[in-house]
């Protein structure tokens, strides 16, 4: 909003304008409630602002964080790769790490315990296993697409032979062909 306000604030033919214009975009959560209170303290004439520099300075000392290293740092502590892709989730980590501060092994081990479950095994599993944070971020991106990949050609090809197949279960490969058995070179991909 700020940098919209910036680029537009010349536009404004009076301060009330620009004023009542920074206000219209306090319109969710505890913002919305501060903006009705102000409008309605404005409407009695109960409050004024003789500049939007001035409204600024008071949005900033009633909702700015006064402590935002902690807050990025339980952010970063908190994220979960959750339903998003692995290229979202690096996305919003590499920003919730530059605002945070955190570099280095802390927080590889962050980026990992981020990670859904099955991802995160797969890359421990790697070898040789990635090392630096670019290394995680460039190989989780790479297996999420792969994994995504592989599930649409199964969901693909299950739908062209008309059934998802299963592997032969041990014992079956014995069996006689006569009785609407599959032949030896198909068994392997059934």
């Amino acid at each position: 909003m700020l940098l919209i306000y910036e680029w537009l604030k010349s536009e404004f033919l009076d301060e009330d304008a620009k004023i009542y214009w920074i206000l219209l975009y306090m319109q969710t959560g505890s913002a919305k409630t501060w903006h009705d209170y102000i409008v309605a303290l404005m409407y009695k004439g109960q409050q004024s602002f003789s500049t939007s520099d001035e409204l600024l300075k008071e949005i900033d000392r009633k909702f700015r964080d006064t402590d935002k290293r902690t807050t990025q740092s339980l952010k970063i502590r908190t994220i979960q790769q959750g339903a998003r892709s692995a290229d979202e989730h690096v996305q919003e980590f590499e920003k919730a790490a530059l605002e945070a501060g955190y570099e280095g092994y802390p927080l590889v081990v962050e980026f990992k315990r981020s990670l859904n479950s099955g991802l995160r095994r797969r890359l421990t599993e790697l070898r040789p296993m990635p090392v630096t944070i670019q290394q995680w971020y460039d190989e989780a991106i790479t297996m999420d697409r792969q994994w995504k990949i592989a599930r649409t050609e199964e969901s693909f090809y299950g739908k062209v032979n008309g059934t998802v197949r299963k592997p032969p279960q041990h014992g079956q490969q014995g069996q006689g062909q006569g009785q609407g058995q599959a032949s030896s070179s198909q068994q392997g991909y059934q």
